[in-house]
């Protein structure tokens, strides 16, 4: 686990320093953050937000809305276009690609190649398995299973 955290922080921190993008900001509400930039590579952290591009960590209490994330998303509520990594929130809401790991209470988006793990987990298509109480693929021969749903 620790080696895992490592490795995280490291991604994190290179990508920072690889881009003209700011490393940390500070989000209060929409587009109310310190720096106002529209994008992060590092580390973004705050109540509620609305940034287009973000690069590592999202970290917010209320809800995060992205375009584009490739790394990790917290929040009570997450939105995001399109997602490479790992998005925990109690309701996620993705109208594009998922290339990784969406975990809440609620799961929603277009694709899906990985993992959804939720109570209710709902997709267009799907690449990887869901586990949850409800699981749906509208493009699939078995578009709703109980437990655990799959296609491949």
């Amino acid at each position: 686990m620790k080696k895992i955290l490592l490795g995280v922080m490291s991604v994190i921190m290179l990508a920072g320093i690889c881009s003209a993008d700011p490393f940390f900001k500070l989000s209060l509400w929409e587009k109310t953050a310190l720096p106002s930039d529209d994008a992060v590579s590092g580390i973004e952290f705050g109540i509620g937000s609305d940034t287009s591009k973000v690069k590592g960590l999202a970290w917010n209490f209320l809800y995060g809305k992205t375009e584009n994330v490739k790394g990790v998303q917290l929040a009570f509520i997450n939105w995001s276009n399109t997602f490479l990594g790992f998005e925990w929130g109690a309701a996620n809401f993705n109208e594009g690609h998922i290339d990784g790991v969406q975990m809440g209470f609620f799961n929603r988006s277009k694709s899906v190649k990985g993992i959804q793990f939720g109570v209710v987990n709902m997709t267009e298509d799907m690449k990887g398995i869901q586990i949850g109480i409800a699981n749906f693929i509208k493009n699939s021969s078995l578009p709703f299973m109980v437990i655990v749903n799959a296609k491949f």
